[in-house]
């Protein structure tokens, strides 16, 4: 029988292991998700408790949207899908959502210290400051308002004592923002160690 959501399951998928493959996470932290392309009430989610190295496309879970329910799926949806429905209820304009627990962004996030844009072009990408979310436990949609009240504009927000999430209208470009936040935090928490870094101030 025709899996009607094949695609978007392979699209998932494959940015989930990219993300592995970018050391975003380990073992199996962290998620990623996306908005089915033909019907916004649904999303395909990464499966919980499956390491990526052992992930396969069709173990990723279509989940409505509304109920919380699997759609046409074997296995059970991420723990953190509260957060994603919370997410995507309240930021309609997101269609996609990555998840990290990246080693500099998590470092600043159980400092609870939000990152400037001390690069140039963090102000080009990000628009300012990333702010930190108030802390809510996982598994929660208290964790995902307070990601909502973070985000505010800004395509990214760090989860207090957790890791940080990234929004977009795809996969791919909410990785590519994951992925430049981790570098950017990175710089920001090698500087903290030596002095105290000049922030890029908009003119």
């Amino acid at each position: 029988m025709r899996d009607r959501f094949a695609e978007m399951r392979y699209d998932v998928f494959s940015h989930a292991r990219k993300m592995w493959e970018a050391g975003l996470v380990v073992g199996s932290s962290g998620n990623v998700s996306a908005r089915v392309a033909d019907d916004p009430s649904l999303i395909a989610i990464t499966p919980t408790s499956i390491i990526y190295d052992e992930m396969a496309a069709q173990q990723i879970v279509v989940v409505d949207l509304l109920t919380g329910n699997s759609v046409e799926s074997k296995g059970e949806p991420s723990y953190e899908l509260p957060m994603h429905r919370a997410i995507y209820r309240e930021m309609p304009n997101v269609s996609a959502i990555v998840h990290t627990h990246s080693p500099f962004v998590t470092t600043l996030s159980v400092l609870r210290k939000s990152l400037p844009p001390v690069i140039d072009e963090m102000r080009m990408r990000f628009g300012g400051t990333i702010e930190v979310a108030d802390y809510a436990p996982s598994g929660t949609e208290d964790l995902g308002r307070n990601a909502v009240r973070a985000l505010g504009n800004r395509p990214a927000a760090i989860l207090a004592n957790h890791g940080n999430v990234c929004v977009a209208g795809d996969a791919s470009t909410a990785l590519q923002i994951a992925i430049f936040m981790e570098a950017a935090a990175r710089v920001y928490v090698q500087a903290l160690q030596i002095g105290e870094p000049r922030v890029v101030r908009q003119k």
